[in-house]
């Protein structure tokens, strides 16, 4: 299950890139990061240095964040090598951030037979699989004020995303109000569930647990028998409703310069 869960997010991470804006480097630690005058995320993750010279590569990786070519953020997934990675990282000046956390992050995830489906008597709420660049507009908004709270992506880059083959987008509406969000990525019979928000003042009434149920529908439907994600605060809770099990807490690093 663990390289399941490392492999979405690899997955994930990598989805990105299609922007066209966002750099994806691919070695013995990979990343993504903005081309140079854009914006977006930036950060590391699939560490498998060589356990021998691992010092020396965290060295000269270090010089690169430095120059500003690669992110000072870093993920540590269970997948890591060394296994003393952190312990590494930490000495070369790296801080966990991770580290007495009063709010992990854990990773999720759910096993086809596990899932339990959110019923919503109410037609206040309404799920849609978005298809048009103006509805991606209004998922954008929703994901950028509520998750991320800056504006991260945007619909001129990420577009390609709506006609992918293997993602797919998905708002809910109350009052014809784009209020919740979320997005799968299938990688044959595994997928993640991605970029679940709320707007602040539409939350706790179902909608992102209805959405979330409505997308994981059509994940099993399409063959997908293992969905993961990473989750945060209160929507672990969201996500142990509808049968979610915690593997691992993310670990994140983070190198000042």
């Amino acid at each position: 299950m663990f390289q399941a869960i490392a492999t979405n997010y690899y997955n994930y991470y990598k989805s990105f890139a299609q922007s066209g804006i966002i750099k994806l480097h691919e070695g013995a630690v990979s990343w993504i990061i903005p081309c140079k005058g854009e914006k977006g995320p930036s950060i590391a993750f699939r560490i498998r240095l060589n356990e021998e010279n691992a010092e020396t590569e965290l060295k000269t990786l270090i010089q690169g964040i430095r120059k500003g070519e690669v992110p000072r953020l870093w993920i540590v997934t269970p997948d890591v090598s060394p296994d003393n990675i952190i312990n590494l990282m930490e000495k070369k000046g790296f801080k966990n951030l991770s580290d007495n956390s009063s709010e992990p992050e854990p990773a999720m995830a759910l096993h086809k037979q596990d899932f339990i489906p959110y019923r919503e008597d109410s037609s206040r709420i309404t799920c849609q699989k978005i298809s048009t660049k103006e509805d991606f507009i209004s998922w954008i908004d929703v994901v950028n004020t509520a998750l991320h709270g800056w504006n991260m992506i945007d619909a001129e880059h990420y577009f390609s995303w709506v006609k992918s083959d293997n993602i797919k987008i998905y708002s809910a509406k109350i009052n014809g109000i784009t209020v919740s969000t979320c997005a799968t990525i299938q990688n044959g019979n595994t997928a993640s569930l991605e970029f679940v928000s709320t707007l602040e003042q539409y939350r706790r009434r179902k909608a992102s647990a209805l959405l979330c149920s409505c997308a994981i529908n059509d994940l099993l439907k399409n063959g997908v028998e293992i969905v993961t994600l990473s989750a945060c605060g209160e929507s672990v809770y969201l996500y142990e409703g509808l049968g979610f099990k915690k593997y691992f807490n993310n670990i994140i690093m983070k190198y000042d310069c």
